[in-house]
């Protein structure tokens, strides 16, 4: 019988050939190597198909799916996870790229702390046109109190934790949904149902265009109507409607002088 690994790697892609080699070599690179590597291609028209075939011929924790037709970007990232068979599971962008101790160093967390749901740390952002790179390191609270962490995780908003490692059933507890800043929604909905650790050094290397601003699963139009309403009923739940309402306030205030292109 095939031993389950301890960690399974979703990667959703469409038309990566520029950049998928780079992506999959650097996490076949890592030293910690008990996972999977699923990718899942949604109907790619480039030479995506053929490149991942390559992979998956000579590594075999490597597993290719290609879709019939393009579900939408929302479907191939759940796709990815309902796959998902290990205790811990990340989400991997074919233009991305990790340094080797990245699932190591984030998993060595996650195995001695059980409160905590979910592992990122430092980041480069990187632009893939000029090679010019930014570093940034988000914050994270132990705190006890709920609002505290929330209120932490309004101002260290950091939309990349949902490319961090993740404590597969308290994600499956969220589930992911086809939103306009899911990504930063998620942030907050660990805060209060669970918890977020940061490794305080440079591990994951962001690609971008030029701007990279937070859109999660849905592709490059920004709604906030869905957004804020599942997060007013999040903090309905823990804050009750008064302080619930607040907080939704802050939460939008943030999010007009934070809105892209800003």
């Amino acid at each position: 019988m095939k031993k389950t690994p301890q960690v399974s790697i979703g990667m959703p892609v469409y038309n990566g050939e520029r950049f998928i080699r780079g992506a999959l070599d650097s996490l076949l690179e890592q030293t910690f190597t008990d996972f999977e590597l699923i990718i899942s291609d949604n109907a790619s028209t480039d030479k995506t198909e053929n490149i991942c075939r390559e992979y998956v011929a000579k590594d075999a924790r490597v597993r290719y799916v290609r879709q019939e037709e393009n579900r939408g970007s929302g479907a191939n990232w759940t796709f990815v996870l309902d796959q998902a068979v290990s205790e811990y599971f990340m989400w991997a962008a074919h233009d991305d790229r990790w340094d080797p101790a990245y699932i190591y160093e984030l998993k060595s967390i996650l195995d001695v702390d059980e409160s905590v749901g979910v592992v990122f740390s430092g980041k480069i952002i990187r632009d893939l046109n000029t090679g010019a790179t930014n570093s940034y390191l988000t914050g994270y609270t132990t705190s006890r109190f709920k609002l505290f962490r929330y209120l932490f995780r309004l101002v260290q908003c950091d939309v990349n934790i949902i490319y961090g490692l993740h404590r597969i059933d308290v994600l499956r507890d969220l589930s992911l949904m086809n939103f306009d800043y899911y990504d930063v929604f998620l942030a907050r909905w660990y805060e209060l149902e669970s918890s977020i650790r940061i490794v305080p050094k440079m591990l994951f290397i962001a690609g971008t265009d030029g701007v990279r601003v937070p859109h999660s699963v849905t592709g490059p139009k920004i709604t906030y109507k869905t957004f804020f309403a599942i997060e007013y009923r999040l903090l309905r739940r823990h804050f009750g409607i008064f302080l619930g309402s607040i907080l939704l306030s802050l939460s939008f205030f943030q999010r007009l002088i934070n809105r892209p292109g800003k």
